[in-house]
């Protein structure tokens, strides 16, 4: 980026507020410009440089969280034995299409 000088000798009020605001205008130019270049939190790349640190789980392992996550909260809400717990866990797999069932079952 190249810089201008901007210099103003006038006295009149709207010439001081245009240079002022053209002063202010340059400034921020200038400093988007050196925080582009050199401080690297604006990098455009560091979302996807951050994002491939953290893998996403699976569509598989979402589901078993949101199943466990079921299971313990009814064990702890009804009180229920784990032998109530499995046939209450059978017939909820029942209840799900093969393909959930097949995915659940895998792990």
């Amino acid at each position: 980026m190249s810089i201008v000088s901007l210099e103003y000798h006038g006295l009149s009020y709207d010439g001081l507020t245009a240079h002022v605001a053209l002063v202010f205008t340059r400034y921020m130019l200038l400093a988007v410009s050196k925080r582009d270049n050199e401080d690297d939190r604006t990098l455009g790349e560091l979302f996807y440089i951050m994002i491939s640190e953290v893998a996403d789980i699976t569509y598989h392992e979402s589901m078993q969280i949101i199943v466990e996550a079921m299971l313990a909260t009814v064990q702890e809400e009804f009180h229920i034995a784990d032998a109530q717990l499995e046939t209450f866990y059978a017939k909820f797999m029942s209840k799900l299409p093969e393909s959930m069932q097949r995915l659940l079952q895998a792990a």
